[in-house]
């Protein structure tokens, strides 16, 4: 589910950038975006937690990489 645009941080080169706020997988959790600035997938929305996110991170790496 769509839920609007979110401001976004990218955990490596801190990038802070606007994007649409989907849904991850029917929870209350923001689906991370690719970051525009180096592509990568580790980005949450600004004021969440970021030991929240390092768990969904983990679990996207797994995903992408089998």
């Amino acid at each position: 589910m769509i839920r609007g645009k979110s401001i976004f941080v990218c955990d490596n080169c801190k990038k802070v950038f606007v994007g649409m706020d989907v849904e991850l997988a029917a929870t209350v959790f923001s689906q991370p975006l690719v970051c525009p600035r180096c592509g990568s997938r580790h980005t949450k929305p600004l004021f969440e937690s970021k030991r929240l996110y390092k768990e969904i991170w983990n679990r996207l790496d797994i995903n992408l990489t089998n």
